[in-house]
């Protein structure tokens, strides 16, 4: 018992002293001396302990997490919308460009027109557009875009609307002619909407694949030379008159916008 008294009297003394010694100041350089030693543990537990707190602040309940999911989704949404919309432009200012350009060349009288529907019947392929009688427009009226490459022509018109019947529909009849050695004339016609052939060319004159297929000019209001396409195929028959020829369009029908009437064209 004695023995632990005076243990705890020397402690006491010498926590005294330490105490007394640290406001005095005289332990100064000691104390600077570990805390040099325990400063990079000390750092990295202190910045251990923020990061704890930081990522306790940063966590999301799950109905946070689904509302900035959703949010997320809905910018991505955006950002697709306004690019598609932005290539549509893109791609509707070159044809438009294109238009110009090949109408002034040509100094050919024209309507600039919209397609605002298509029909959708299966017997047929026709174009509505927002342009009619009152625009100028009339019956038999070619119907181009880009440079000259013609779509079809004008089958039906009304006071502020007219119908174009594209040159795959089944009732389509073009007078054409093919860029090749002879000049070969036919008749280009549609298909229910899947395909475009030239009948009607002699069976004498060549035809090979590759060739492109142009407006004769031999029929009325459809001036010569607007492109058509290219020969894609080939049918003859022995001891036939005619061979025809299967045509692959250069316009994409499906992805018309902006088209040009051409008026007083022959």
């Amino acid at each position: 018992m004695r023995k632990n008294f005076f243990t705890l009297l020397a402690v006491s003394i010498v926590l005294a002293m330490t105490i007394l010694l640290h406001y005095l100041g005289w332990l100064k350089p000691v104390e600077n001396f570990f805390r040099y030693l325990v400063n990079p543990a000390s750092k990295a537990m202190y910045v251990l302990s923020v990061k704890i707190n930081n990522a306790d602040e940063e966590f999301a309940t799950p109905d946070e997490m689904s509302q900035a999911y959703k949010k997320i989704k809905e910018e991505w949404l955006k950002n697709k919308i306004d690019e598609v919309e932005f290539e549509t432009l893109r791609k509707d200012n070159e044809n438009l460009r294109q238009q110009l350009n090949f109408l002034k060349i040509k100094n050919y009288n024209s309507i600039g027109i919209e397609v605002i529907g298509k029909n959708i019947d299966p017997t047929e392929s026709t174009l509505i557009v927002n342009r009619g009688s009152k625009d100028g427009i009339k019956e038999g009226n070619p119907v181009i875009v880009g440079d000259g490459i013609l779509v079809g022509k004008i089958a039906k018109v009304e006071e502020k609307i007219s119908v174009v019947r594209l040159l795959d529909d089944n009732q389509s009849k073009i007078a054409a002619t093919v860029v090749n050695y002879e000049k070969s004339i036919g008749l280009v016609e549609g298909g229910y909407g899947i395909s475009v052939q030239m009948n009607f060319i002699p069976q004498s004159e060549s035809i090979n694949m590759g060739d492109i297929v142009v407006t004769s000019g031999l029929e009325e209001k459809m001036p010569r030379g607007l492109l058509i396409g290219t020969v894609q195929a080939v049918e003859k028959e022995a001891h036939q008159p005619f061979q025809k020829a299967v045509i692959k369009p250069f316009a994409d029908f499906d992805k018309v916008t902006l088209v040009s009437v051409l008026i007083n064209a022959e």
